[in-house]
C-alpha cells in the first residue's frame, strides 16, 4: 500500500501494515512452493511430474511453446511476487532510489509478460476450469495491463503519488492468483463444517475467483478513502475491516500451505 511518511491515522496505518505483513508471508510461502514444485523436475528432465498438480495443464509432450510458456509464466509469477514487495520498503525508496526505479521497471515488465503468458495458457492452451473463472482471470489480466500502463505513465510525468497508487493496484492484481488460493482454502475452512461444498464447479469457487482480485482492490480503495476522510467512523470501520482481512489472509495462507502446497512437494 501507499504509505505516507507520517501517517495521520496510526491505527489505520498499523492495520494496513499488519495486512501487508500477512500478505508478505503468504507470498513467500507461495513463491517457495512454485520454485520447489517446478524446479526439481526441470533439472531432472522429469517434466511429467508437473502433472501431479490438479487443475493445471502441466507438461504436454510435443507442445514446446506451451511448456515454455508455462515455465515462463510460473517463474515470472514467483519473481513479481517477491520484487513487488520490495517496492514497499521505505528504506529502499529513500536510500536507493535508482534500485527502486529499476525494481519497478522489472516488476511492471515481468507482470505484463506473465499476464500475456497467462492469456496464452488460458485461451490457447485451454487451461480453463469453467467459463466464469475464465472470465474472472481475463478481466484480472486486462486490469493488470491498465494499471501497469497508468503506473508507468504517471512515473514518466513525475506524478509519484498517482504512480504509487497505480503501481499498488497492479501489484494487488498480479497477486490475484495467490489470493485465489488463499480464498479457496479459507472458504473451505469456514464452509465445509457447515456442510457447504467448495468445489471447482460451484458458486463458491466462482465467487472467490472474482473476489480474489476485487476484494484486495476494494480494501486498498477503502484505505485511501479512510486516509483522506475527516470522519472518525470511516477510519474506525476501515481499520477494523483491514485488520480482519489480515487475520483472514493469514488463516487462508496457513491452510493453503498445509493442505494445498506442502502435500505436493
Amino acid at each position: 500500500m501507499s504509505h505516507p511518511a507520517r501517517p495521520a491515522h496510526p491505527a489505520l496505518a498499523r492495520a494496513a501494515r499488519l495486512w501487508f505483513l500477512t500478505f508478505l508471508l503468504a507470498q513467500l510461502a507461495f513463491a517457495f512452493f512454485i520454485i520447489a514444485f517446478f524446479t526439481p523436475p526441470l533439472l531432472s528432465g522429469d517434466y511429467a511430474a508437473w502433472n501431479a498438480k490438479p487443475h493445471l495443464v502441466g507438461y504436454v509432450p510435443g507442445d514446446t511453446v506451451g511448456n515454455a510458456q508455462l515455465l515462463v509464466h510460473v517463474y515470472l509469477g514467483a519473481l513479481v511476487t517477491l520484487l513487488g514487495s520490495l517496492q514497499f520498503v521505505a528504506a529502499i525508496r529513500r536510500r536507493y532510489p535508482v534500485v527502486h526505479r529499476w525494481i519497478g521497471r522489472v516488476f511492471l515488465g515481468a507482470s505484463v509478460i506473465a499476464t500475456l503468458g497467462g492469456f496464452y495458457l488460458t485461451w490457447v492452451r485451454g487451461a480453463q476450469i469453467n467459463a466464469a473463472s475464465t472470465l474472472s482471470i481475463s478481466l484480472n489480466g486486462v486490469l493488470i495491463f491498465v494499471f501497469a500502463v497508468l503506473a508507468w505513465r504517471s512515473a514518466w510525468r513525475r506524478d509519484f503519488v498517482a504512480h504509487r497508487r497505480h503501481a499498488t493496484r497492479a501489484f494487488l492484481l498480479v497477486n490475484g492468483v495467490l489470493f485465489l488460493r488463499v480464498g479457496i482454502m479459507l472458504a473451505g475452512v469456514l464452509l465445509t463444517p457447515l456442510g457447504i461444498r467448495v468445489d471447482y464447479d460451484g458458486g463458491v469457487f466462482i465467487a472467490v475467483s472474482f473476489l480474489s482480485w476485487l476484494a484486495p482492490l476494494a480494501l486498498y480503495e477503502a484505505y485511501l478513502w479512510a486516509e483522506r476522510s475527516t470522519w472518525p467512523a470511516v477510519r474506525h470501520v476501515a481499520t477494523t475491516v483491514i485488520g480482519l482481512a489480515a487475520v483472514a489472509t493469514l488463516a487462508g495462507a496457513v491452510a493453503a500451505a498445509m493442505f494445498m502446497w506442502w502435500p505436493r512437494l
